[in-house]
């Protein structure tokens, strides 16, 4: 699961679990001493009922939340011409709102709150929509965790504890379920695993011996995080050419550990070419960290392999026969993968890397994706086989046609999941001129450790003060302003409206398949005093029906600096040639000669002699960036080939491994 749901845990996803408790988990698993309930392998979708509506609601992502929930219409369409997957979700959808009917208004208060307030977790299982694992019929499962209560105003998740709505639901399963006994899907609730306690002790031996090396590889103990672990994989594993603490802050920065300084704090100074190559490690995140806990996600996976061994499903009548017939779709994706390797090797190399977990067909015994369990409040997973046979099945689907296959674009495979893309902010503004409070919202947003980018989007009209002599702000004169406020601010991009209005460019981008994909999330800025506007009311229905699976959020701040200061009286200060209250109101990063640059470009009023200015500034501004200031980090400025470029065909960006953990 993803999206709303987050993610829910492999053992070593998280980074809070010691070692030690590692081992007890895996000890508890291992004895049948847990409760587990099996994962299914379909389509996630919330759902919940608005009393006020009369309607049942359903929801994929947090937009869908903030706008109230989709109903059978809004949902049709947003899985429209998609084949058996429209149909999945339209059936399996309308199969909850007539199993909702039989409760009373009373009932669905208790259940749902008055107005979809209350989300319950499901899952869509349509044999005719199937993933990897075929089910016997179509199931609408309510899962056992994940369910909440949704704050509208706040547009957030609420910490209140459900269980009570989620017991008077079980308490009318009966009721609800009876009332579909002629529905396409079936409700059911709970789907208990039950564990076999294993007497060959070997393989949890084993695991737990493996899992020792790997600890005190590190110079580690049990007493030690997973967090831990993962943070010093990543800075032994730099490139020793960079100082120790400079590996350091980068691997806090990676992890987002609290205090780490960020990306902005680890360019100041350094050089174009520096900057370059940290962009890289950022860009190589994803990677850099799978390669950091691979040592140990290989561990648990045998782990799993071993405990899921020969566990029936709850949704199959013959388990054995689905083990077979998932067999011979895995063996007939080999072979067709294979026969065109020479003119994909890529597709070869993923084949491969899937191949070498299940290690031979004899360790395929299960149907089932894996295992979900509590464990001191927290949600894990152990999934066997079922992750390398989905990588590869979704490969071959993918890969028909010649296609570029990347680990990547195995997302792109027939399985639905929630994407976790970028996530952009968009600041449209007049910004004539812009102001400390201008820039302190866009730099309140380009800190947020969650947020990639900040765009600002400068209005397109010249603006001029009230008072005489008239004075003119143009959009180039905003942009340079900006330029030079945001200076050594990577994260910031500032642009000029290209459409109407920079609201209306707005939502030109969250339209725009070329700038925002499924997954991706914008985010727009505003200034508390503007709470009371409605110009993104319409923002995340216009990004489901023009740009599917973008998903938009709104993010108010307090006014930042310049709070009784607007673009009008600042002109008027151009105007009445108010220098020393004019500078006042500018951002208190910039030093005396950039407050007087601005000052120079705000107030010039010749266009020949604004254009100079203009000129000289941006000259002077690439001259400055351009490596003239010195890098104090040994090799990032020496002029030595980066070895942690991925853009480099010479190189991968890696994790080193200590040499008994490498692969023969």
């Amino acid at each position: 699961m993803g999206g709303i749901a987050g993610h829910m845990s492999h053992l070593y996803d998280n980074p809070s679990l010691t070692f030690s408790k590692m081992k007890e988990i895996m000890k508890n698993v291992y004895d049948a001493d847990i409760e587990a309930e099996e994962k299914v392998d379909g389509q996630n979708l919330f759902l919940s009922y608005s009393i006020k509506d009369g309607k049942a609601k359903g929801a994929r992502n947090k937009g869908n939340l903030r706008g109230g929930g989709l109903n059978a219409t809004d949902l049709a369409a947003k899985f429209a011409d998609r084949g058996n997957l429209t149909d999945a979700f339209v059936d399996g959808f309308s199969s909850f709102e007539k199993a909702v009917e039989a409760l009373s208004n009373q009932e669905k208060l208790q259940i749902f709150g008055e107005d979809a307030d209350i989300w319950y977790n499901a899952e869509i299982m349509d044999p005719d929509n199937a993933n990897v694992i075929l089910y016997d019929s179509k199931t609408l499962k309510i899962h056992d965790r994940g369910h909440f209560k949704f704050d509208k105003e706040s547009g957030e998740r609420t910490d209140e504890d459900v269980s009570a709505n989620l017991a008077v639901l079980d308490s009318r399963l009966e009721k609800m379920q009876n009332k579909l006994s002629n529905e396409k899907f079936s409700l059911v609730r709970t789907a208990i695993q039950q564990l076999k306690k294993l007497d060959d002790q070997g393989p949890f031996k084993k695991a737990v011996a493996d899992i020792n090396s790997l600890v005190s590889s590190e110079g580690l103990s049990e007493s030690d995080t997973i967090g831990s672990y993962v943070y010093k994989r990543l800075y032994t594993g730099l490139d020793d050419q960079f100082p120790e603490d400079f590996r350091k802050e980068i691997s806090k920065y990676l992890l987002g550990m609290p205090g780490n300084i960020g990306l902005r704090n680890l360019k100041k100074d350094k050089n174009q070419e520096a900057k370059q190559i940290l962009s890289d490690i950022k860009n190589s995140k994803q990677l850099l960290l799978r390669q950091a806990i691979q040592p140990l996600e290989e561990v648990i996976h045998e782990f799993a392999v071993e405990v899921l061994k020969g566990l029936q499903s709850v949704f199959i009548l013959d388990s054995g026969k689905e083990v077979e017939r998932q067999k011979q779709e895995l063996a007939k994706a080999v072979n067709n993968i294979t026969a065109a390797g020479d003119s994909n090797p890529q597709s070869m190399e993923v084949l491969q890397q899937q191949l070498n977990k299940i290690k031979d067909m004899s360790n395929i015994t299960t149907p089932i994706e894996g295992i979900v369990f509590d464990y001191d409040g927290h949600m894990y997973k152990l999934t066997g086989n079922f992750a390398p046979i989905n990588q590869i099945l979704g490969l071959f689907k993918y890969g028909k046609g010649g296609a570029k296959i990347t680990n990547e674009s195995l997302n792109n495979s027939s399985v639905i999941t929630e994407v976790e893309g970028k996530r952009v902010a968009l600041l449209p503004g007049g910004f004539k001129p812009p102001h400390a409070g201008h820039y302190g919202l866009a730099k309140k947003l380009s800190s947020d450790p969650n947020i990639d980018n900040v765009i600002v989007i400068i209005g397109g009209k010249s603006r001029e003060s009230e008072t005489e002599p008239k004075i003119v702000v143009t959009p180039e004169q905003s942009k340079t302003l900006w330029d030079i406020y945001t200076r050594k601010d990577d994260n910031i991009k500032v642009r000029i409206q290209t459409g109407k209005t920079p609201v209306g460019d707005v939502y030109d981008l969250i339209a725009d398949p070329s700038q925002f994909s499924e997954g991706d999330t914008v985010i727009l800025g505003k200034s508390d005093k503007d709470v009371g506007d409605k110009r993104y009311a319409g923002a995340q229905a216009w990004a489901e029906r023009n740009n599917p699976g973008v998903n938009v959020e709104e993010m108010v701040f307090p006014v930042i600096g310049g709070a009784s200061m607007g673009g009008t009286q600042l002109r008027n200060l151009i105007a009445s040639g108010d220098k020393d209250t004019f500078i006042s109101k500018l951002p208190e990063h910039l030093n005396d000669k950039e407050k007087e640059t601005v000052w120079n470009v705000a107030s010039s009023a010749s266009n020949e002699s604004l254009d100079r200015l203009i000129d000289d500034t941006i000259d002077e501004m690439n001259t400055v960036s351009s490596g003239a200031v010195e890098i104090g980090v040994g090799p990032f400025g020496s002029g030595k080939t980066n070895k942690y470029n991925p853009y480099r065909k010479t190189k991968k960006p890696r994790v080193r491994r200590p040499k008994r953990q490498r692969r023969r």
